[in-house]
């Protein structure tokens, strides 16, 4: 745990338990101090749960973080609530994420709603090959003027030429629909080394 000694900077304090039989939790604060123009202290709380069956392993979790505009003047408080799992058996692991992000204004009433989920499934092909795909789904239904919506595909691929050098290689595909729709595709290949 740390903070600040002065009482007009920001202050910030974290805690992390230890690990109670697979469960786990932590909690941050953070005082954006006197002199930040709108006060934005910040709040975090998580916890997390780690088991095993058998040869699979699996992790559930659950993260909350608040942004309060302690001013009330620029209406700007957002709360976003995350959880999630990871599962794991043999060479396979999928993964689920869920986030809903949210925004405040003066009077309390929700202005935007963010939405996204997560699914990724993992595969160890070899021990030098690992492939993934992940597919992100995103839509802000509050937002009845520019319907915003994105629907993302990222392919993956790692492979471990030898130690310490991996080359890494992704297909990026995208469609967002808003106030200026987009679409299109990327492609990135890069090398890693690690000494």
């Amino acid at each position: 745990m740390a903070q600040s000694s002065d009482a007009a900077a920001a202050m910030s304090a974290t805690y992390a338990s230890p690990n109670f039989n697979g469960l786990s939790f932590m909690a941050t604060y953070q005082d954006a101090g006197s002199a930040a123009a709108t006060g934005n202290d910040a709040t975090e709380l998580g916890i997390n749960y780690a088991g095993s069956m058998g040869d699979s392993s699996f992790s559930v979790h659950y993260l909350n973080n608040d942004i309060g505009d302690t001013t009330g003047a620029a209406g700007d408080e957002e709360e976003r609530q995350q959880f999630g799992f990871d599962f794991n058996t043999g060479p396979l692991g999928f993964v689920f994420q869920r986030e809903v992000a949210s925004t405040k204004n003066t009077a309390g009433a929700e202005t935007a709603e963010i939405k996204t989920n997560e699914y990724a499934v993992k595969y160890q092909a070899t021990d030098a090959v690992n492939i993934g795909i992940i597919k992100v789904a995103s839509d802000d239904k509050l937002d009845t003027t520019n319907n915003p919506k994105l629907d993302q595909m990222v392919y993956g691929l790692n492979y471990n030429v030898f130690p310490g050098f991996m080359l890494q290689a992704s297909h990026t595909t995208f469609d967002y629909e808003g106030a200026t729709n987009n679409e299109g595709s990327a492609t990135t290949v890069g090398l890693r080394i690690d000494f």
